[in-house]
């Protein structure tokens, strides 16, 4: 699979519209509706978005070149607005990593730890599609866990975005 450094940019652009989606859904959950434990993966839709946040972290710090060993703590971002300012800078963080590419950049090998210490080596874009996609499934559980509170979530398909972004 070809990926262009304007692809991987816009299926990055993409995400970042759907998060924003995805947090304007989650807005109409009063605190205790945001961290009550209904299922899913992580529990609460805070679980989930705290989720995506440090994934999205813990990635940029890899393309950065660090492994960290832990993950962001999930009380750091129990209230929406504060998950919205940090996930914020990691998300122009991505950005600025994902328009500078190249095609040379994409096809080299990224190697890491896990935060348990794991080896592994990967393209640097099979990386960047695995973060993409990991957005995408936990939106979805997101908007499963919002159906479960009475709530009606933002569509974030690619193509709403693609409609909403069109010029």
């Amino acid at each position: 699979m070809t990926r262009t450094p304007e692809d991987i940019s816009k299926l990055f652009a993409y995400g970042r519209w759907a998060n924003a989606q995805v947090l304007d859904s989650a807005a109409s959950l009063g605190a205790e509706e945001f961290t009550r434990q209904i299922g899913g993966s992580f529990g609460s839709v805070q679980g989930t978005l705290a989720h995506l946040y440090s994934a999205d972290w813990v990635w940029l710090e890899r393309f950065h070149g660090r492994s960290p060993r832990g993950l962001p703590e999930p009380e750091e971002v129990a209230v929406l607005t504060a998950l919205r300012a940090r996930w914020k800078k990691v998300e122009d963080g991505l950005r600025d990593f994902t328009d500078g590419l190249t095609l040379e950049r994409i096809a080299q090998p990224l190697s890491f730890a896990s935060v348990k210490g794991d080896p592994f080596t990967y393209a640097l874009g099979d990386t960047l599609i695995h973060l993409a996609n990991h957005g995408t499934y936990h939106r979805g559980q997101v908007a499963t866990l919002l159906r479960q509170l009475g709530k009606s979530p933002a569509s974030t398909d690619y193509l709403c975005y693609l409609a909403a972004t069109a010029q």
